[in-house]
């Protein structure tokens, strides 16, 4: 699947998030959701190199104003996004969940986060306030395969919340 970064926008205005920047980290350790996934890590669940990360900040436009979303991008290939979703996380999740179980490739995921599930090719993790959205892309070969690098990039990106 190609990546289109206004589809990843289209996530965060559905679940209408709200971004902020991960905990205090070592001064070596990227920040953003560039720190959440490493530039080998994405390479690895990739199967191919990737380009260094490319921090984006973005105001996604919506009704009566905009949100802030967090992007790190490896190469057109590998992208993780990060929300946080407030104190109505598990509703608005919910929400999200639920706007997309009719879409085809639609499954629960298991053992990642508090909940997850992925639909349009990408994982969407909650854990607790904390939303992330995990594409890797074609180069990976689709289906089953990609879905395990989504995970294990999702079980990295969560250890560093």
């Amino acid at each position: 699947m190609k990546i289109d970064p206004r589809l990843l926008g289209s996530a965060a205005l559905v679940l209408g998030l709200t971004g902020a920047a991960p905990g205090s980290r070592d001064a070596t350790t990227p920040t953003g959701a560039c720190g959440l996934i490493t530039r080998q890590e994405a390479a690895t669940a990739l199967g191919a190199p990737v380009p260094a990360g490319s921090e984006k900040v973005m105001d996604v436009p919506m009704e009566g104003g905009s949100i802030k979303a967090q992007y790190c991008f490896y190469g057109p290939e590998v992208v993780v996004a990060r929300f946080e979703l407030g104190s109505s996380a598990q509703t608005v999740f919910g929400q999200y969940r639920q706007s997309l179980a009719s879409q085809p490739g639609y499954q629960t995921v298991n053992d990642v986060g508090d909940e997850a599930f992925v639909a349009k090719g990408q994982l969407a993790v909650r854990k607790g306030q904390t939303g992330l959205i995990i594409d890797v892309g074609q180069a990976r070969g689709g289906g089953a395969t990609e879905l395990e690098a989504e995970k294990t990039l999702g079980a990295h990106a969560l250890g560093r919340i």
